[in-house]
């Protein structure tokens, strides 16, 4: 296997392992891609929307999120930012909530707890 072949898998499953972490979050509803659909990880066949990784950008990752509504903003952009940072040990992660709903999404988070 070549370096760039490992540090694409393990650029791969970073973004992957980032999006489960936020998505394990109760007040999570989706990823959203942001506007334009710029907030992304661009993988080979297949992209994983709503996180852009340091690596893409040479910047902070970027997780871009739609929020249930159940408790104070600033708190659960914080509860994000650390879920994020125990996966990337990064210091600098930028959140933007693109909706905040009241309720679930039809169709949406089938079967996972709210």
């Amino acid at each position: 296997m070549s370096t760039d072949q490992g540090t694409e898998r393990e650029h791969e499953h970073l973004a992957e392992r980032i999006a489960a972490a936020v998505l394990e979050h109760p007040c999570v509803a989706r990823l959203d891609g942001g506007e334009h659909g710029t907030v992304a990880t661009h993988l080979p066949g297949r992209r994983v929307t709503g996180v852009r990784t340091a690596a893409d950008t040479d910047g902070p990752t970027e997780v871009c999120v739609v929020l249930l509504l159940r408790r104070p903003l600033p708190d659960l952009v914080a509860e994000i930012r650390e879920r994020v940072r125990e996966v990337t040990g990064e210091a600098r992660i930028d959140v933007t909530v693109a909706d905040v709903l009241e309720q679930p999404e039809p169709d949406q988070r089938a079967g996972e707890r709210t």
